[in-house]
Formats: structure tokens, sequence, C-alpha cells
């Protein structure tokens, strides 16, 4: 008699970041890898953008990131946003959002697809500086900030978190390794000593 083959269940799988772990320590600037963030895109039908926005109790304002119970939406182009929680699951984000707005909208389901890289520290804007082709200034640039660019040849969003400032970038989940390799170069030119890197 053939020998019976288990199979898992979906909930015996679970997410596995690209840098999960990955951290580097240093007097100038802290990097570290956000873990377990449920993300999605969230995209407007044509010419309903401000029905979406009215739903979500979001905004469409260029460069300036909204929240809403423990949502943070990012606008990325006209009636498009990236959609971050800490407090939800994957699955649950989207199919929540995609339920609300199905008449006027879809979601896309983007948690294994991005990597979402923590900025912080005192030499955080001059990190950035070293890459970013965004003006950070911070006569600029303040709190909720938030764009599209390329750093090291990687398309990342970038928003500004707090005014300190620290920063979090999203890049997406098949570069996220050469892009914490130019972060890792970097960032030993802000620290005193030899950063504490961990993988």
């Amino acid at each position: 008699m053939p020998k019976k083959i288990e199979t898992n269940k979906m909930e015996d799988f679970h997410a596995v970041t690209p840098l999960q772990g990955a951290t580097i320590a240093g007097t100038g600037v802290n990097i570290c890898v956000r873990e377990g963030l449920a993300i999605a895109q969230l995209f407007a039908k044509s010419g309903q953008g401000a029905k979406v926005e009215r739903l979500l109790k979001i905004k469409g304002v260029p460069s300036v990131a909204s929240s809403v119970n423990d949502v943070i939406a990012l606008p990325l182009s006209p009636d498009q946003w990236l959609l971050i929680s800490e407090k939800e699951t994957n699955d649950n984000l989207s199919k929540r959002i995609g339920k609300k707005i199905s008449k006027y909208g879809h979601v896309s389901e983007q948690s294994d697809g991005r990597v979402c890289i923590r900025i912080s520290g005192l030499k955080a804007r001059e990190l950035m500086a070293r890459g970013c082709r965004l003006d950070l200034h911070p006569s600029v640039t303040q709190s909720g900030f938030c764009a599209q660019t390329i750093m090291a040849q990687v398309g990342v969003i970038v928003h500004q978190v707090d005014e300190d400032p620290t920063y979090d970038l999203y890049v997406l989940s098949g570069f996220a390794h050469s892009f914490w390799h130019w972060l890792n170069q970097t960032s030993e030119q802000f620290n005193s000593s030899s950063p504490s890197v961990s993988r």
C-alpha cells in the first residue's frame, strides 16, 4: 500500500524576509530591517480616487503620508498608494481594504515583495544624501514626507518617519541584498569605529 504523503497546511508557512535579522549598529547610523509588516498596494479605478480617499480617510497629496487606524498610506502616484500596517497580518490588510473599496479600486498584496529598511541616528540624513537624489534638507522635507527615487541604482520608496530624522526605505525584495551591501559599505563612513553588522 503506497505511503501517505503528508502535506503542510497554509498556516504552517511563514513569510521570510530576504534580510531577516539584518542590522547595522554604530555611533553615527543605525540600520535595521523591519519585519512582520503587512504591505499592500492600493489602486483606485479611473476617476474614483476621491471616493477611495474618503472611504479610507487617507490623503492623495503628493509626497505626504497619512495614517489612519495604524495603517500608513504613502501616495505613489495619482490614485495609487502603498499601505503599511504593523498590527495587521498580510492577508487581513489586503482583504479588509480590498473589500471596503471593491467598487472603486483594488488591492495587491505586497508583504513578500518588499523589504522595509529603517535608517536612524545622528548621521542618517548624511548617509541618505550619499545615494538619494531627493533634497532631504530639513527646510524642504519634514516628518511624513514620502517619495519614490533611485538609490544605489535601486528603486526605493522613502518615508521620513520623524524629525530626528528616521527614514523607512521600501525596496523590492529581489534587490534587497545588493542594496544592503551598499548601505553596509556607506555606513562605515559615518561610524567612528567599525559598525556591528548582523545578518
